[in-house]
């Protein structure tokens, strides 16, 4: 009986280290959150770890001050870089990718309370439409936010960067029409809110591991480039490799020790 006893307990840690990776080393660094819709799926979405409802935004908003961390944009990065502006002790930037209604209308007032800002990645072509590039017939497509609420968002400290034009999958594209891409969306922006971003975020993280893709990055003028792969955001490579940064990518069907696990070890799963 104890010999089964030990082996079922064994097994419940086993299943438990499998499930949460708490055994991996604490990650230094500088936290990178990737979000993407704020609120409650549609019925029927197949794709609701996209949606992180209000209750545990502002959960994960609560976490980060009762832990220390100052959340930040881009923008204080570049001050760093180009004047030395001091950091705070722990940082973390949160950002937001493709540039959902949600993101102003539920996000925007609950970091407000927080006194926070953040980081909207936006597919130019789509703002004051819908999210076209999803397929409409296996997924509801959601409002995507206007020129005007960007405005605003701006205004209140927020930074806009860029998510292409029209969400493609870069490397699909020869070199010349992801310039297109990422040059027009970047002259777009600056023509609606009077400057160009510096930040780009790669639709899907396709390209992130392309030299010639970041190249491009670089060529159209971007200083700052984040994809998809999990882990924080390491000292070590802030001037060395800045067209590849991880991000951590904030699930809906995540819970509490996922989001710290994130954040301490960046990942929490396999």
């Amino acid at each position: 009986m104890h010999v089964i006893l030990i082996g079922l307990v064994s097994l419940v840690i086993l299943a438990f280290s499998a499930r949460w990776n708490w055994w991996r080393p604490l990650k230094k660094g500088i936290p990178i959150l990737m979000y993407h819709k704020v609120g409650d799926p549609p019925e029927g979405s197949k794709l609701k770890k996209l949606w992180v409802s209000s209750e545990k935004f502002r959960r994960h908003l609560a976490y980060l001050k009762k832990n220390g961390y100052t959340p930040i944009t881009f923008r204080d990065i570049y001050q760093h870089w180009d004047m030395g502006a001091d950091l705070p002790e722990k940082p973390v930037l949160i950002t937001f990718d493709d540039g959902y209604k949600n993101n102003f209308e539920t996000a925007y007032p609950i970091l407000k309370e927080f006194g926070t800002r953040a980081t909207i990645f936006t597919v130019v072509q789509t703002v004051g439409g819908d999210n076209e590039w999803h397929n409409s017939n296996s997924e509801t497509r959601v409002p995507m936010v206007s020129w005007e609420e960007l405005k605003i968002l701006k205004n209140e400290g927020w930074e806009i960067g860029s998510h292409t034009m029209t969400h493609p999958r870069l490397l699909a594209l020869d070199v010349n029409e992801a310039g297109v891409e990422l040059e027009m969306s970047r002259r777009v922006i600056e023509e609606h809110l009077a400057s160009a971003p510096p930040t780009f975020a790669y639709p899907y993280g396709n390209g992130e591991d392309s030299p010639i893709m970041r190249d491009a990055v670089k060529k159209a003028g971007y200083r700052i480039a984040v994809g998809i792969h999990s882990s924080v955001w390491p000292l070590d490579r802030w001037v060395q490799s800045p067209y590849n940064l991880p991000r951590l990518f904030i699930r809906g069907d995540e819970n509490n020790l996922d989001f710290h696990l994130q954040l301490t070890r960046g990942r929490s799963r396999f």
